[in-house]
C-alpha cells in the first residue's frame, strides 16, 4: 500500500482536527434539524490523496503497548477516512484525486465503509469542482468543500464558483509560502509567476497592495530612477486573500496559522460560508473550533 505524502507533523493533526469537529457538528444540525433534513448533504474533498498519512512503521513495540498502535492508526488517518468516520454521515461523498494510482487506494479505502455514497473522480481538482457546481441544485443540496492544494494550484474562478453556488461550507487551506516565494523582494515577480498570482487571487491588484514604487533622483537621468521593492508582510498578504473571500461568500473565518518547527508560516486554513441562512451558524461554529485548538 502506498501512503499520501505526510510532510507537516503536528500542523497537519490540528487542521484534520478542525475539519472532522466542523464536520461532526455539520452532520448532526442537518440530520436532527426537521427543516434541514430536507437538504441533501455533501461531503466535498478536492485533493484527496490516498486517505493515509505517511509515517515511519512502529516496529516490533507496537505489540507491546497496543495503546501506542491506536493513537498511531489515529494519527494516520487523512481527511477522507475521517470524514467517512463522521457520524451521522453525509449522504454522499465526492473525492477528487488527479492520480490513478491514488485513486486506486481511495476504492480501497472507501471499501471500509460500504454504507456510505462515494464517488471517486479521477480528474484536476480545478475541473471536477467546475463541473460538481455546474451540476449543484441549491434549492435541493448542501455541501461542505476541503480544498487542500498542493501550493499555489487553485485558481480563483472555482472559488468564486463555490462562493456563487449559495450552497456551499468551503475549508480552503490559503497557501502561504508558496505564495510567498513568488513574491521576490526587489523586483515584481517574472511573468509565470505574475500569472500564476493572478489565477490565484483573480485580479492583478495583488501587485498594486503587495509593491512600492520609490523614485530617486539621477544625475544621468533627468526623469529620475523608479525602484520597485515588496513592501507586503504576511498581515496584507492574508488580508488581501480575505478581502477576495468577501467578495464571493457571505462570511468568512478567523484565519487559523499553521507554522513548521522553526515558526515559519506555511498555510492559513479559512471558513468561508456562501449560503446567507447559515452563514452565521457555521461561522460561529468555525471559529469557536479554531479558537479553542489556537489557543493550546
Amino acid at each position: 500500500m502506498t501512503y499520501q505524502t505526510e510532510f507537516g507533523g503536528g500542523w497537519t493533526q490540528r487542521k484534520l482536527d478542525v475539519l472532522k469537529k466542523y464536520l461532526r457538528a455539520y452532520t448532526k444540525i442537518f440530520k436532527r434539524n426537521p427543516r434541514a433534513r430536507f437538504y441533501s448533504i455533501s461531503y466535498v474533498d478536492a485533493f484527496a490523496g490516498t486517505g493515509t498519512l505517511r509515517r515511519p512503521a512502529l516496529g516490533g513495540l507496537a505489540k507491546f503497548l497496543p495503546e501506542l498502535q491506536e493513537a498511531e492508526e489515529e494519527f494516520r488517518k487523512g481527511s477522507v477516512r475521517r470524514a467517512l468516520e463522521v457520524e451521522p454521515p453525509f449522504d454522499h461523498y465526492i473525492f477528487i484525486e488527479k492520480n490513478a494510482r491514488k485513486c486506486k487506494e481511495l476504492e480501497a479505502t472507501s471499501a471500509d465503509f460500504s454504507n456510505r455514497h462515494v464517488k471517486i473522480i479521477n480528474k484536476d481538482a480545478n475541473g471536477a469542482l467546475l463541473e460538481w457546481c455546474g451540476s449543484l441544485d441549491p434549492k435541493r443540496e448542501r455541501a461542505v468543500v476541503f480544498v487542500d492544494p498542493f501550493g499555489a494550484s487553485v485558481k480563483w474562478e472555482v472559488i468564486a464558483a463555490l462562493g456563487r453556488s449559495h450552497a456551499v461550507d468551503l475549508w480552503i487551506l490559503f497557501p502561504y509560502s508558496a505564495i510567498n516565494r513568488m513574491l521576490v523582494r526587489k523586483r515584481k515577480p517574472p511573468k509565470a509567476w505574475a500569472d500564476r498570482l493572478t489565477s490565484v487571487f483573480g485580479t492583478r491588484d495583488w501587485e498594486n497592495r503587495f509593491y512600492s514604487t520609490t523614485a530617486f533622483r539621477s544625475l544621468l537621468d533627468s526623469q529620475g530612477i523608479e525602484s520597485v521593492h515588496k513592501s507586503a508582510d504576511h498581515r496584507v498578504i492574508t488580508g488581501f486573500f480575505v478581502e477576495r473571500l468577501e467578495t464571493e461568500f457571505v462570511a468568512v473565518s478567523k484565519p487559523f496559522p499553521m507554522h513548521n518547527s522553526n515558526g515559519s508560516l506555511l498555510f492559513l486554513l479559512f471558513f468561508a460560508a456562501a449560503n446567507e441562512h447559515s452563514a452565521t451558524k457555521g461561522l460561529k461554529i468555525a471559529n469557536d473550533i479554531i479558537g479553542k485548538l489556537d489557543s493550546y
